[in-house]
């Protein structure tokens, strides 16, 4: 975010995205209080909060083990090297606008000499017909749910099932790149263990939906963890200490984590009631998470400029960011509903939304 632009969002009393936000003294407090801050710290990945944390994942998540890794960049790449290397073949099934390919910058490629292949549409998740028409032998294949960059999209249940069941026909591993995994069971109503159990491994976030300072969780196979620990440090990613992100991690699960299903209630009530705003479409519709995407009728530029100003005018800050899209005039910014939208009913967001869109059309 420019200086400018954070400058005028510390400013706002109230945001619609995420948590609340907190003081650093605030935050640093909160922590203070936490049970697990009279636990001994963790030194280079020991100590009973960090084994705690690492069981209570798995067992949400029902594999076997788990490890607790600062990013989720090396936990994705542990677990797509581990697997190609076990396979035999270094070819990535995944879809071309997931996180580990559009996001990490391709360090799967760069750093790990792994092939991606990409499998089906950027509007949707990709199936078992793509898996097919790649006609390409598979090292190891990769679903992210959800897949934000379309719109933070899920594939249906019965696509996800056919799509483990044809990785595991063919001895294929499937990891799921779960940094919003949390956030994407309320809407196939099932255990997080039955969902994380269709894949091999699975990576899940703290610092999203869940609030926490950073930090992540890879998930599977007791031998499979023990490879991804070297991994972990041979990307320097074992830290001397990370007592602050392990007690913000326990904090999130259980604090947030139970909130899921209201916070995704929430957003498909809030995408019907934006789509009464002349010109404002909402993707997916209803969203399939807390989080969906919001297109808007005039150009970035001139919603940023808005933006600002009404930012000023209302101690409001409605979004993080403006993405031009190949339409002219028309302009995606995302929603991602926590408690911070407690603070808005859905009639103010409206009317703010519609502000900003008449202002920015006028410019």
């Amino acid at each position: 975010m420019p200086t400018a632009h954070a400058e005028i969002r510390d400013l706002c009393r109230r945001a619609l995205s995420g948590h609340r936000r907190q003081t650093v003294r605030e935050t640093l407090d909160q922590l203070a209080q936490s049970p697990f801050a009279d636990l001994p710290r963790d030194i280079y990945g020991e100590g009973e909060a960090m084994q705690a944390l690492e069981r209570d994942v798995a067992a949400l998540l029902g594999k076997p083990a788990a490890v607790f890794m600062p990013k989720g960049v090396i936990a994705q790449q542990a677990a797509l090297r581990i697997w190609a290397d076990r396979s035999g073949l270094h070819t990535v099934g995944l879809h071309p606008k997931c996180h580990i390919d559009l996001d990490e910058r391709s360090a799967y490629e760069r750093l790990h000499g792994l092939q991606g292949v990409r499998l089906g549409l950027d509007h949707r998740p990709f199936g078992v017909t793509d898996l097919e028409a790649a006609a390409e032998e598979f090292g190891v294949v990769t679903v992210e749910l959800p897949l934000r960059r379309a719109g933070f999209k899920l594939p249906d249940w019965d696509d996800l099932v056919a799509i483990a069941d044809w990785c595991r026909s063919r001895g294929v591993p499937l990891h799921f790149d779960g940094a919003r995994l949390w956030e994407a069971q309320p809407h196939y109503g099932r255990p997080l263990a039955e969902i994380a159990g269709l894949a091999d491994s699975a990576y899940v976030s703290f610092y999203k939906g869940l609030g926490g300072l950073g930090g992540s969780i890879l998930a599977g196979p007791v031998d499979f963890i023990a490879a991804a620990r070297v991994w972990q440090g041979r990307h320097g990613g074992n830290l001397w200490t990370a007592f602050p992100f392990v007690i913000s991690a326990a904090e999130g699960l259980k604090r947030y984590l139970p909130l899921m299903p209201a916070y995704r209630d929430r957003a498909r009530r809030l995408a019907a009631a934006l789509a009464a705003v002349p010109g404002v479409t909402a993707v997916p519709a209803p969203p399939h998470t807390n989080a969906f995407q919001l297109y808007l009728p005039a150009s970035a530029k001139a919603l940023d400029a808005a933006h600002q100003a009404l930012a000023r005018d209302s101690g409001v800050w409605l979004f993080g960011r403006f993405a031009e899209t190949a339409v002219p005039d028309l302009t995606m910014a995302e929603i991602g509903v926590g408690d911070a939208a407690d603070d808005l009913t859905d009639g103010e967001i409206v009317d703010l939304v519609g502000r900003l869109v008449a202002t920015a059309r006028a410019s």
